[in-house]
């Protein structure tokens, strides 16, 4: 294997291991119910770090997707200069193939661990906001952080094999 294929592979990863591990970090320290504040008809969000810490997590992980999905071929959809598929061998075809399918598939993964971290860092925003009737005030449910960390993984791997699928096809 070339060395900017070990060197690619090495970059995503560390976008992609750094996106997971602010967001078990995003899950630690994330408000609970206990840390709001209720004053009559306010819900009272003091500063916590989860928040900025999903927003990173999500940029390092948009960071992580669109490195491996360029440099490897617009997930397959873009040729490499001066090859032509139509007399390619079979293998090839279904390498192409596979890695198309694995890059769309950790683009998928993805941009749910992207809504995992922004719905998680939005509820984790140090503001005052208005009770909700009678409900009290809303806090992050557990997992939230976690799920997007572990997707964000997921997503990372796919993303690496189907660039590694792709540049051998």
């Amino acid at each position: 294997m070339k060395i900017t294929v070990i060197v690619l592979c090495v970059v995503v990863a560390l976008f992609g291991v750094a996106s997971a591990v602010l967001g078990f970090i995003a899950e630690g320290t994330k408000l609970t119910r206990n840390d709001i504040e209720v004053y009559s008809n306010e819900c009272v969000y003091p500063d916590n770090p989860a928040y900025a810490l999903a927003l990173l997590a999500a940029l390092l992980l948009l960071l992580a997707q669109i490195t491996a999905s360029t440099v490897g071929g617009c997930c397959g959809s873009c040729k490499p200069r001066g090859a032509g598929f139509s007399g390619s061998k079979p293998v090839a075809k279904s390498k192409r193939a596979t890695g198309t399918a694995l890059c769309v598939l950790s683009w998928i993964m993805a941009l749910i661990a992207e809504r995992f971290f922004l719905v998680g860092a939005a509820m984790n925003i140090p503001m005052t906001r208005e009770t909700s009737q009678g409900r009290g005030c809303h806090a992050v449910n557990d997992g939230v952080f976690m799920m997007g960390a572990i997707l964000s993984i997921v997503a990372t791997v796919f993303g690496i094999i189907s660039y590694i699928m792709l540049y051998a096809a």
